[in-house]
């Protein structure tokens, strides 16, 4: 037996016995003595415990898709009716603003050439294969608007009616070789006709021609309309010269006008039915001005 005491084997199980007398002393001084086992079985409790947990919550949230199915649909249509109204308060806004502009340019022109008659109209459509920018507006014989009336905006001529329905209009830009207009410029008086070719309405420009060769027209020059024939009425501004050069021929000049309305934005007109010296329809179907 003193033997035994003495062998390493005895002196291995004292040292185990002394770790876990140590290790239940220091429980008991912390007031843990059940902390070893509990923390053992949390080990092989919290992986269970965070699968039930993560089961849990899926359940809910699907559960949550149909319980909440009934609210979500209710507020979908109240944000379906807000932006409703919201679109057409946009709508009601453009169409104000629309409309305050048409009525500064009416009162520019009213002020300016008391005895115009006119309609507003709007842009509807344009055609794609004229090359010369001509469009289609929304009123028509209906509203008074007849043939070879001048289509203008406030700043200045753009075209006249070419064709006319009972509620449309066709118009013809001064961008057109079937253009016709007999025009001035108001510094030096000389005078010509706007017409349009291929080649200047491809870059927005029109032509005046028939220029005397000698001419002071020159560049920033202010083109009018003459009014000489009862077409279109006096002084309705074109455009402004960008170039003056000599025909071919060498006899007359002629002069690269831009309009005064960058014609393929126009989305407001005024067609001009009546003014004073406007011709009458007969005189109007054999003139030419």
């Amino acid at each position: 037996m003193r033997e035994f005491f003495k062998s390493l084997r005895f002196k291995i199980i004292l040292a185990v016995v002394a770790v876990i007398l140590g290790g239940m002393l220091y429980a008991a001084s912390t007031g843990g003595l059940a902390t070893l086992p509990e923390q053992l079985l949390s080990y092989v409790v919290y992986p269970v415990q965070r699968a039930a947990a993560a089961v849990s919550d899926g359940i809910s949230e699907f559960l949550s898709v149909f319980l909440d199915a009934r609210d979500n649909y209710e507020e979908n249509i109240l944000l379906k009716e807000e932006i409703t109204k919201l679109q057409q308060q946009l709508v009601d806004y453009e169409e104000t603003k629309t409309e305050n502009e048409r009525l500064k340019q009416i009162t520019g022109l009213k002020e300016l050439n008391d005895d115009f008659e006119f309609q507003p109209a709007g842009v509807i459509s344009r055609d794609p294969d004229d090359r010369f920018g001509a469009f289609t507006i929304d009123i028509g014989s209906l509203h008074g608007i007849s043939v070879r009336d001048p289509v203008v905006t406030g700043a200045g001529l753009i075209g006249y009616i070419s064709k006319v329905g009972p509620t449309y209009a066709q118009v013809t830009t001064i961008l057109s070789p079937d253009c016709n207009v007999g025009a001035m410029e108001i510094r030096t008086k000389d005078t010509g006709n706007i017409t349009g070719t291929v080649e200047f309405s491809a870059g927005g420009f029109t032509k005046l021609e028939l220029l005397p060769n000698d001419t002071g027209v020159q560049e920033g020059d202010i083109i009018v309309t003459a009014g000489t024939s009862g077409l279109f009425p006096k002084n309705l501004v074109v455009g402004t010269v960008e170039e003056v050069a000599l025909e071919q021929s060498g006899i007359t000049c002629y002069a690269v006008i831009r309009p005064v309305t960058e014609i393929s934005e126009v989305k407001d007109v005024f067609v001009l039915t009546d003014f004073l010296g406007k011709a009458s329809a007969r005189e109007e179907s054999g003139a030419a001005e």
